[in-house]
């Protein structure tokens, strides 16, 4: 195998790395939920920690029998990548349990294990490609570079055309290429080559079986409890819709169990005669939802849509100009044709979404091609980019059931990104509106104790205020529907005695729950009592139940509180987190308190529903075992040898440990805050990682030329980098929101040069450190390793947990105060450096 048989083989490895990185993310989208991108990156972290540290512990080994090695890892690697996915789908994990069954705990770990193979054997590869091309280094950090950073698109290319249970053979393909490389017996006098027959034929039967082995047994096991499943154990439940991309994997269901009518007052079915039994057909999206697809109504059947709470608005205005966020399966855009909207503009971020409800028959035929209508508008975009492209141009802008929390996902939900709902979206939906226009809210409001609608209302309250309504108070009204629906309605302008008249006529017919009626005096709780009777019952102090009252005494006497400004005393006071949403914390489902968590854990009980921010602590405890692994290992087998001389230890330790962290940091951060920008988490992992990757080998080549001045050249490089975090902080979002409205190209573009400067810096610090450590230090090698992956395997769970519940500033603040450390600690790897530990006694 000569050297450019080795650097192929490389370039596809690293292709199918990446590749089989983001594809396993599609595996937990698909049977689990999408929270799990923080574990399949520590994963193959952990792989690759792991290996780099056992390579160094084998060097010499290695070098002497490195063909062997890279043989053996590239022809197994097709194999354990199909063995992986069919194995993993046997751990029955089940994040809603994770409150109350601790073997969950160890279903985590065994995600860990299983799934840590293949990247192991990875980064076992490249590794042993670096040490056997000793001498050509800055090659082999270019072709793996570039393979990892092409392998971030090659996946996306291939969700186009393939199911996401096939999603795998290409990247068997690439790996089987890569494999066939290793297997070159070259003669380089005469310049041929062939095929090692004792390599090929082995080589052949890993192929072979892998293939087989995805293409019959590596289909996707959904869970139990996710809403797909449900669905498909109805008797009459018949599939109409299947597709996919890198937006999702749809699935369109008819059945006669599918009833949505939501927040549909109960006296509907005494005023109406005729209401249909079948009005919706169930939309998932990756196996969650659903998302009810309302279909055409017959004359005598449209009434029922005056009982439904988005009807609301519509007694107050007349032919108004509407905007509808989000396509919402059409029960929205029904409701306005029927209240008689001279327009009406839907703006929807999925393009798949719009050519479904757009363009298949079976869609078409069944809503009446409703959504093809001349007085309907469907615009691809992001709403919040398109109000603040058209200010004072709707007379209502309604935001109508685009939750689920409470609704399908039974019995807890996930912690996701949600901008729709955070302060700075609500101030740019009310630039949006005419001077007397209305923004309507309907969510969904299942949960008891309330959380979610309290911090909506929260938000919803401090955006007014911030919007410089003056009497915000007299801008708001309220009403419900018990464990049901509840709607907000903010009017730029103050309510008049007649829309009160008209509101509240509206709302007593229908038989919902007036919440805050501007002016009128409804039946309040004392607040201290309220929280007083949540903090005993989560204490358990004097066994007060939370059934003693309801939701809706807490909704009255919380809102005028929070008119009144005293939220942050209920913030503090209350057992839930419920500060306002803002786009650097946009969490609308993030609800548990980092700081109360020993009451939390000491009641599981009553935050069973809270899985989401349960798993994000399961994975942290998981990926901090498996990081002190890492950390450990090299102390335990070269305990003697690095204990030897201890000048300058604490400062090497601190210096990768930091680097490790932080790189994870800042990477998470970005893939957060992409997501929506990019319209799918699915394009903003791929464009972080391939970004990351690329323009972090680059920063690395270009230090690489000026090496006598490394020293000054990585503390100037780890201050550009706090630089851009700082810019991260402060500026970014402005950027971003210049081009929401742009098309995904441009995003593209605009993402990757946002993201490349800091990552060019990024990529200095790390192997200019290593390089300069094993000149003088070499005994310190394995714990550098060590340390920087144990800590990029925590990092990327702790990124989450600080983003949740301290907000993106938090995390960054944390990202520039390492990579300043970082900067001051660089000459602990150089002989002459000064040392750490000396200074510290």
């Amino acid at each position: 195998m000569n050297k450019n048989s080795k650097l192929i083989a490389l370039f596809f490895i690293s292709i199918a790395g990446i590749s089989y990185e983001l594809y396993v993310m599609r595996i937990f989208s698909v049977g689990n939920w999408s929270n799990f991108g923080s574990l399949v990156i520590s994963t193959a972290l952990l792989g690759i920690g792991l290996s780099g540290i056992i390579l160094t512990f084998l060097s010499e080994w290695v070098e002497r029998w490195s063909e062997i090695v890279l043989s053996v890892c590239a022809i197994s690697l097709p194999l354990l990548m199909s063995l992986t996915v069919i194995i993993a789908q046997l751990v029955p994990f089940n994040p809603f349990f994770l409150a109350s069954d601790s073997r969950q705990l160890w279903f985590i770990g065994a995600y860990y294990i299983i799934y840590g193979v293949p990247f192991f054997v990875i980064a076992t590869f490249t590794g042993v490609a670096f040490i056997s091309l000793r001498g050509h280094i800055q090659k082999v950090y270019f072709w793996n570079m570039i393979g990892s950073g092409v392998g971030g698109f090659f996946i996306i290319v291939f969700m186009f055309f393939l199911p996401p249970r096939y999603l795998l053979l290409p990247i068997l393909g690439l790996s089987i290429i890569a494999a066939l490389f290793t297997c070159v017996i070259s003669d380089d006098m005469t310049c041929s080559f062939q095929f090692s027959t004792a390599q090929l034929l082995p080589l052949v039967v890993s192929a072979l079986c892998s293939v087989c082995f995805a293409f019959f047994w590596g289909d996707i096991r959904v869970s139990d409890h996710k809403a797909i499943s449900y669905v498909r154990k109805y008797p009459d439940s018949k599939l109409v819709h299947h597709s996919y991309g890198p937006g999702g994997e749809f699935h369109v269901y008819a059945s006669q169990y599918f009833h949505f009518a939501p927040g549909l007052s109960d006296n509907a079915a005494l005023k109406i005669p005729n209401i249909s039994s079948q009005l919706y057909w169930g939309l998932f999206i990756d196996g969650s939802g659903p998302i009810g697809i309302m279909g055409t109504l017959r004359d005598d059947e449209r009434a029922y849509m005056d009982y439904l709470p988005m009807a609301a608005p519509y007694t107050i205005i007349s032919n108004p100009d509407v905007l509808l966020v989000n396509l919402s399966g059409g029960i929205n855009a029904q409701v306005a044709r029927y209240k008689g909207a001279g327009s009406i503009d839907i703006v929807e971020p999925s393009s798949e979404m719009i050519d479904l409800l757009r363009e298949d028959r079976n869609l078409t035929r069944f809503t009446g091609d409703l959504f093809n209508l001349g007085n309907l508008n469907v615009i691809q975009g992001e709403p919040r980019a398109y109000c603040l492209d058209h200010e004072n141009s709707y007379d209502l802008i309604e935001i109508s059931l685009v939750d689920s929390i409470g609704l399908s996902d039974s019995g807890g939900y996930p912690v996701h990104e949600d901008y729709k709902y955070t302060v700075e979206a609500f101030k740019e939906y009310f630039a949006s509106l005419k001077p007397n226009g209305i923004l309507s809210l309907t969510v969904w409001d299942r949960l008891n104790p309330p959380r979610n609608v309290l911090k909506l209302l929260n938000t919803v309250i401090l955006a007014m205020k911030e919007a410089g309504m003056r009497e915000p108070e007299q801008n708001l009204y309220y009403f419900g529907l018990f464990m049901s629906t509840t709607t907000i309605l903010v009017k730029k302008t103050p309510f008049t005695e007649g829309d009160l008249y008209d509101l509240n006529n509206f709302v007593k017919t229908r038989s919902f729950d007036p919440l805050y009626v501007p002016g009128a005096n409804l039946p309040k709780r004392e607040i201290g009592i309220l929280l007083g009777v949540y903090q005993d019952h989560f204490g358990k102090q004097n066994g007060a139940s939370v059934e003693s009252f309801t939701n809706a005494d807490m909704y009255r006497t919380s809102i005028p509180e929070f008119f009144a400004g005293n939220e942050p005393a209920i913030e503090e006071q209350y057992v839930f987190d419920i500060r306002p949403m803002r786009d650097a914390r946009p969490y609308y489902s993030g609800f548990l308190k980092l700081g109360r968590l020993p009451m939390y854990l000491d009641q599981m009980e009553d935050v069973s529903e809270e899985w989401g921010y349960l798993l994000l602590l399961g994975m942290l405890v998981q990926a901090c075992i498996f990081g002190l692994l890492v950390i450990l290992l090299p102390v335990i087998v070269r305990w003697k040898e690095i204990s030897q001389n201890r000048s300058g230890t604490v400062g090497v330790i601190l210096y990768y440990a930091g680097l490790g962290l932080g790189y994870m940091l800042i990477e998470i951060y970005l893939i957060q805050r992409l997501s929506v920008f990019l319209s799918n988490p699915t394009y903003s992992t791929s464009i972080v990682i391939t970004v990351m990757l690329i323009f972090s080998a680059l920063g690395n080549l270009s230090s690489s030329y000026f090496k006598e001045y490394r020293r000054w050249i990585i503390p100037g490089a780890a201050v550009l980098i706090a630089a851009g975090l700082f810019f991260y902080v402060f500026g970014l979002d402005r950027v971003l929101m210049s081009y929401h409205s742009s098309t995904l190209a441009v995003r593209i573009l605009a993402a990757s040069l946002v993201i490349a400067p800091v990552a060019f810096f990024m990529g200095m610090p790390y192997p200019n450190g290593l390089d300069a450590l094993q000149e003088s230090k070499p005994h310190l090698m394995p714990w550098a390793w060590g340390m920087n992956g144990g800590l990029s395997v925590a990092g990327s769970a702790l990124a989450r947990i600080l983003s949740v519940s301290s907000g993106f500033p938090t995390l960054l603040g944390v990202g520039i105060a390492v990579y300043l450390i970082v900067g001051l600690l660089f000459p602990v790897n150089e002989e002459e450096g000064f040392s750490f530990s000396r200074k510290i006694r």
